[in-house]
């Protein structure tokens, strides 16, 4: 029944933007017709909540809940009803843009403490370097602050001044900056590895992606880099055009990138690439898993299916939908599936979902067969939801030990984190680190077990001894960014990443792009 109310929701909207009241009493006149019986029930039941609901509601906001339940009706988790501050940070994300002063902060030891400057922001204007722990806002002090709060006085509106004390060694700092647009790149991680091989971390689809990432691999080639990784992993997608410019890039003029197919066949459209790949030479893997989505997909699936990239990790988010964003009176926002695409062989990205009986859509993970569809070099690739890898790779997943210690930590996972970034600044401020190849000694682990147990961490020093492979991988992460800053934590990550590994033993001995796929083993397909 709760269904059928909300689907009647439509009619009405639809009927224009004429006050709800007015409405109200106009359906209620109306004699019975099957096409308006649904209007008059839900005029029927809007006029009994307004007059008896135990809590006063107002007609505005009658209607906005109603709007609410329609989207929610739908059983689509990616159409939704945004709020205004939603719909802004939407648009943020997909324009790489906000506003404020360029500051990467965390939070350590009671303290935001600067991470990193963003490069010719106000911020580094003004002078602020990482490492300075922020003392003051605007005259506030921001001792005890949460991330959030210092975000939300860090940003605002272009043109506003924003007045820092910073704490730099034994010295109190003022600076006074102007907010200003602040560009948040798509390209997080770019370096050379060992033989040659280039890494890109890409993050996000933002409306910069694919300028950034031609740059990118550029300056790779140009630093040495004979092959590439491309890490999608954990990247979200964003939009859509900027998806089939990155494919565009490494693809072959004429070649299908992505089919999108909508409501009635004149909303199909097939976007094939429209110039000649760039790095044609270029041997090259794409990195996935399943927080791969979206734009990211598309780019993983047209590099699949057309030979070009050997595609390795786990099976991808299955996110094969595209969405418009439809401006609102009030300045919300409504993001509705419009569309679902598919790869150049067919295959649909979308992972099948299925309702549970509360109404809740659910993602069917455990589908025992794929359906197969084939490459332009008839290979096999797999349907049935997300970009299935061609090389099955694990995403450097936790010992048994190693889970055992994070599922005894329970509520107290906040403490160790906060102890592992508070110990990290204690041992940067003594001066303990001066060379970029350090280990974690036991004298380092124990003391950060100390000053865990402080911060109230009861598990068990036998269980903390066993996952002391990952306690050294997030120690060892946390001291090289704050000792050196965050370009060489970055490397010390790909390092000792598993998936990024393999993909560069297996770049490094190929000088074509069609050797790569050649030397997958044919029983690590992932279906």
């Amino acid at each position: 029944m709760r269904r059928n109310r909300l689907i009647i929701t439509l009619v009405v909207l639809a009927a224009g933007a004429i006050a709800g009241g007015w409405l109200v009493q106009r359906a209620l006149r109306r004699t019975s017709q099957p096409q308006v019986s649904g209007a008059r029930l839900l005029a029927a039941v809007m006029e009994r909540v307004r007059d008896s609901y135990v809590d006063s509601l107002t007609v505005d906001e009658l209607w906005r809940r109603a709007a609410v339940g329609l989207v929610d009706e739908l059983g689509d988790p990616n159409s939704t009803y945004l709020p205004p501050d939603r719909l802004k940070r939407l648009l943020e994300a997909t324009s790489g843009l906000y506003s404020g002063v360029g500051i990467q902060a965390d939070r350590r030891e009671g303290y935001v403490v600067v991470l990193a400057v963003r490069p010719n922001s106000p911020a580094e204007h003004a002078g602020v370097q990482a490492g300075d722990r922020l003392l003051e806002a605007d005259g506030q002090t921001m001792r005890g602050w949460t991330m959030e709060e210092a975000r939300n006085a860090m940003r605002g509106a272009p043109g506003t001044k924003l007045t820092l004390v910073v704490e730099r060694g034994s010295a109190r700092i003022p600076f006074t900056m102007t907010r200003g647009e602040i560009h948040v790149s798509s390209v997080s991680r770019a370096f050379v590895m060992d033989g040659g091989v280039g890494y890109v971390l890409l993050s996000t689809f933002s409306d910069s992606a694919q300028q950034e990432l031609t740059r990118t691999v550029d300056s790779l080639g140009a630093a040495g880099a004979r092959s590439l990784i491309l890490d999608l992993r954990n990247n979200p997608g964003g939009l859509l055009n900027q998806g089939v410019a990155i494919a565009d890039l490494f693809l072959d003029k004429g070649q299908e990138i992505v089919e999108v197919r909508g409501r009635g066949q004149q909303r199909n459209t097939v976007y094939t690439d429209s110039v000649e790949q760039r790095w044609p030479r270029l041997p090259m893997a794409v990195v996935v898993n399943a927080g791969t989505a979206s734009a990211a997909e598309i780019v993983a699936g047209a590099l699949q299916d057309h030979d070009r990239a050997l595609v390795l990790g786990r099976t991808s988010y299955g996110k094969g939908s595209a969405q418009n964003v439809y401006e609102l009176d009030g300045g919300g926002g409504l993001k509705l599936t419009t569309a679902r695409w598919y790869t150049p062989s067919g295959r649909s990205i979308s992972r099948p979902v299925r309702n549970a009986d509360d109404g809740a859509p659910r993602v069917i993970n455990d589908r025992p067969e794929r359906p197969v569809f084939k490459t332009d070099a008839g290979r096999k690739v797999f349907g049935g939801g997300g970009i299935a890898p061609d090389l099955q790779a694990g995403d450097s997943l936790p010992s048994p030990n190693e889970r055992a210690f994070l599922l005894a930590l329970g509520a107290a996972a906040p403490g160790l984190r906060a102890a592992l970034k508070d110990f990290a600044a204690a041992e940067v401020r003594r001066g303990t680190l001066r060379d970029t190849a350090f280990t974690i000694t036991p004298a380092l682990r124990d003391g950060l077990w100390k000053l865990a147990v402080r911060n109230g961490v009861n598990v068990p020093r036998s269980m903390y001894d066993d996952a002391s492979a990952l306690v050294d991988r997030q120690l060892g992460n946390e001291l090289a960014r704050q000792a050196f800053g965050l370009p060489y934590a970055g490397r010390r990550i790909v390092r000792n990443d598993r998936v990024v590994q393999r993909a560069a033993d297996l770049l490094r001995k190929v000088t074509d792009p069609k050797q790569v796929l050649e030397r997958v083993p044919t029983d690590t397909t992932q279906k």
